[in-house]
């Protein structure tokens, strides 16, 4: 019988990349294609100091393009943060921006080309489809393999002041051109490596499970998941594989234009809710709250899932529902290995007088909208008191 295809209207982005070995070294050409003569060069400290950064900061020089270096950006970045960088951009003269780092140093950059095209406060911009100019010129590097932010409309911009993670959603964030180096991702900590195959696969599956996925983002986010049940869990004699750093990077590419396009869902907004009040690394929030959600989810799309089961090579063929989903959450806390054996939340922080507070961000995040079963308080009640206990 003939798949049935999903005919209706849906919309497909994606930035113009450049995939493989020391494709770093093209930063400065491509500043120079978009006519820049100083660019703001956002990366953070410890990625200032990798012996792969000189390649960057002299392909600008061969270029003749000045730059101004911006490391002020945290693991999560914040409204503060952004707006300091985006007073450097302008205080400096830049006409572009390229981002060298993870996610929070993307999303950072993403948030200073907003204010720097747009003016005023950040805050001003959170929400869908408000950012009304295009953005300088924007040239991603990645440093893992997980955020995606070098190939999305997203950005995620934390606020202090209600300790909430705030998402800002606009065509204009997808960045110029990215480019998916593996050199740099040797440089990363194991457990980053580990939390970013994570954040890589919590964007495949949420993409897949979407209420707005197509039959392209399908394609994408199967073959996302695929490279990551090859892939991991990981072994540290892999520190230096650039076949293994390459694979990451493209499950990371594929995943990130998958949900890009198709949205994301629950796992998203409680991680969102997490990183807001705890500052937990996003792939770790993610994966704490992912058993839980997969469970709540999984009735409303079991055929869905039991398709993420066979790519991740997990077989439910003859299965009930229920063994079929004990199945799926076992081979994914396997993904993790021993970085995230014995987790729960309770051990990142987290308090049970904090649930109200998490709850309500979660409702209120976007991603949410996207889910395949709209959660009510009490449902999202009950699965934070669940992730709070060791998984």
């Amino acid at each position: 019988m003939p798949v049935k295809l999903n005919r209706e209207l849906r919309k497909f982005v994606a930035p113009e990349f450049i995939t493989g070995d020391n494709s770093r070294v093209f930063a400065g050409r491509y500043a120079s294609n978009f006519h820049s003569d100083k660019i703001l060069l956002a990366t953070d400290e410890n990625m200032l100091n990798q012996f792969w950064m000189e390649d960057i900061t002299e392909s600008l020089l061969n270029a003749g393009i000045d730059f101004e270096v911006y490391t002020n950006i945290s693991q999560n970045p914040s409204d503060r943060e952004v707006m300091e960088g985006a007073a450097v951009y302008e205080a400096e003269e830049c006409s572009a921006i390229v981002a060298a780092g993870g996610g929070s140093v993307l999303d950072c950059a993403k948030g200073i080309g907003i204010v720097a095209a747009n003016g005023g406060d950040i805050a001003g911009y959170i929400g869908v489809d408000l950012v009304k100019k295009p953005m300088p010129p924007l040239i991603c590097i990645p440093t893992t393999g997980g955020s995606s932010a070098d190939v999305s409309q997203y950005a995620v911009i934390s606020s202090k002041h209600n300790l909430k993670k705030n998402l800002i959603t606009s065509k204009s964030l997808v960045p110029d051109v990215s480019l998916l180096d593996p050199v740099p991702l040797t440089t990363q900590p194991d457990e980053i490596t580990v939390y970013s195959g994570i954040d890589a696969f919590s964007h495949a599956i949420e993409a897949y499970l979407s209420n707005g996925q197509s039959h392209w983002s399908d394609l994408l986010a199967i073959e996302a998941i695929k490279n990551i049940a090859e892939s991991f869990p990981y072994d540290s004699s892999l520190k230096d594989d650039l076949d293994f750093r390459y694979k990451t990077l493209l499950s990371s590419l594929y995943a990130g234009i998958s949900f890009s396009n198709a949205g994301l869902g629950l796992i998203h907004s409680m991680s969102h809710a997490i990183g807001g009040v705890y500052s937990t690394p996003h792939g770790l929030s993610s994966f704490l709250v992912m058993p839980a959600v997969i469970r709540y989810n999984f009735s409303s799309q079991p055929e869905r899932y039991r398709d993420v089961s066979k790519a991740l090579l997990a077989d439910t063929g003859g299965k009930t529902d229920s063994e079929a989903l004990d199945i799926l959450i076992e081979k994914i806390f396997s993904l993790g290995g021993s970085f995230t054996k014995g987790e729960s939340l309770s051990n990142h922080g987290g308090r049970y007088e904090d649930i109200p507070l998490l709850v309500k961000n979660t409702m209120t995040d976007p991603c949410i909208a996207t889910n395949p079963k709209l959660p009510s308080y009490t449902d999202v009640e009950e699965l934070f008191a669940e992730v709070m206990q060791v998984l």
